[in-house]
């Protein structure tokens, strides 16, 4: 036994000799070289800290931390070329390499625009015993900046291991907003508060949720019913427009862009998307939405509305009716949404091609985006297919009087005013008549209108 242990000893002694012989000497060159650069990153002078690193590596081409530091000093310089030929460089050299290269990876590719890949890389630089905590916050980052905020909300907490910060808070909050978890956005938000006060995203965050905190209640009620219908175009729509009133731009958007995407025929929805992408600085494309801007919520007055959210639903349920698209391109007409006016109109002609008023209202959509032959077509066409149709004429012959064609505008207002007297038909041949000299006419016009402005 005694035997035994002896040569246990004597193993041990040999070993420990052996790996205290293979330990690398350090010169004082490259201690020399490590310092200036350790020196020259913490003050972040990326240009001076390159010539070292470099000495550094040729001094120790296998260590994670000399290839770490070249890394870093040429991402802070974004000489992404030579962060690559880096990173493929100490793959090759280091047998087992550092979780710092899997976050360069990251860096190098979110730089480069491939985020998918970044989270790939991160995600690997975090697995095991490793959890660095400003991995998790360049995570958090990229996760809510793409709108997923579960994960998002789970990558801020765990970056703020062992520390929380005021402005990883305010994030956690705004990625809680968008999960509906109400009172944990609040509860960040206050600890945010008491953490930096003077902070002015802490203080901006905080102001909006206290006004959307006015429009909870209602959130709420809707929150519930949409957990039990969770696809219910409508009730997006609603909590869309509740959001747009609290000022929650962001949130309005995530409701509006479902509702569209469940109903894109819907024009509700599609109002909303456009007012709250506006709202956030960036409107969408002409190409990517009929909708026309600047669009304000105040000029759409609840009346509209209303008729709106009726017409969405009647037509979602009868997307053949030429009336209901005929009634609705008329609401977005009065708007100054002719292009989406369009796509209703387009329809109800395809449904009944000689509905007048599609006609009608398709040439008030064309005039309105200034293609003026187009229009007048249309509102001829109007005419044709409804010779008592007292509101085409009477647009005929504004679409002639801009022609210069006053006899013409003459004969389509008289047209007009032979099947309903009106003050701004008789107001607009007045001007016709004196265009052309007929001036008895034009007074005997004048003189019916004044008969008009004195009925109480």
């Amino acid at each position: 036994m005694n035997f035994s242990r002896f040569h246990v000893l004597a193993l041990l002694l040999v070993l420990a000799s052996g790996a205290t012989s293979c330990r690398r000497t350090i010169t004082a060159e490259e201690r020399a070289a490590r310092t200036e650069v350790r020196t020259a990153l913490r003050e972040r002078a990326f240009t001076r800290a390159l010539p070292p690193a470099r000495r550094v590596l040729q001094f120790a081409p296998n260590d994670n931390g000399a290839w770490a530091r070249l890394a870093q000093a040429q991402f802070g310089l974004r000489d992404l070329a030579g962060l690559r030929e880096t990173l493929e460089k100490w793959r090759r050299a280091v047998r087992r390499t550092s979780p710092k290269y899997d976050e360069y990876r990251g860096d190098l590719a979110l730089a480069e625009g491939r985020p998918d890949e970044a989270l790939i890389a991160w995600g690997k630089a975090v697995t095991g015993k490793n959890r660095l905590a400003r991995i998790h916050l360049k995570i958090a980052r990229l996760e809510q900046s793409a709108g997923r905020w579960e994960r998002a909300a789970l990558a801020w907490t765990r970056g703020m291991q062992p520390r929380a910060s005021s402005r990883a808070l305010v994030n956690r909050a705004l990625c809680y907003q968008h999960l509906h978890s109400w009172e944990a956005a609040r509860a960040d938000l206050q600890r945010a508060g008491q953490l930096d006060p003077e902070d002015p995203l802490v203080r901006r965050e905080t102001a909006h949720f206290d006004r959307l905190g006015k429009f909870l209640d209602e959130v709420r009620k809707l929150d519930k019913e949409l957990i039990a219908s969770p696809n219910d175009v409508g009730l997006l729509t609603d909590r869309a427009l509740l959001f747009l009133r609290a000022d929650g731009a962001a949130l309005a958007l995530d409701d509006a862009r479902k509702a569209a995407d469940l109903a894109p025929g819907a024009v509700r929805p599609q109002l909303f998307l456009a007012l709250a992408a506006q709202a956030l600085g960036h409107p969408l494309a002409p190409g990517k939405s009929p909708v026309l801007g600047p669009l304000r919520l105040e000029t759409l007055s609840p009346d509209f509305l209303q008729a709106i959210s009726r017409l969405d639903v009647q037509i979602l349920a009868e997307p053949a009716s030429a009336d209901l698209r005929t009634n609705r391109a008329w609401q977005l007409n009065e708007i100054g949404q002719p292009q989406l006016a369009l796509a209703d109109t387009e329809k109800a002609i395809q449904a009944d091609p000689k509905s007048a008023g599609a006609r009608a209202e398709t040439s008030y959509a064309l005039a309105k985006l200034q293609r003026d032959p187009e229009a007048y077509e249309e509102i001829k066409r109007a005419t044709e297919l409804d010779a008592n149709f007292s509101t085409a004429w009477q647009y005929r012959g504004e679409l002639e009087m801009g022609r210069e064609d006053y006899s013409a505008a003459i004969d389509s207002l008289s047209h007009a005013l032979a099947i309903n007297q009106t003050p701004a038909a008789l107001a607009k041949r007045e001007e016709c008549y004196r265009k052309i000299g007929l001036l008895v006419k034009a007074e005997d016009d004048r003189k019916a209108l004044q008969q008009f402005d004195a009925v109480p």
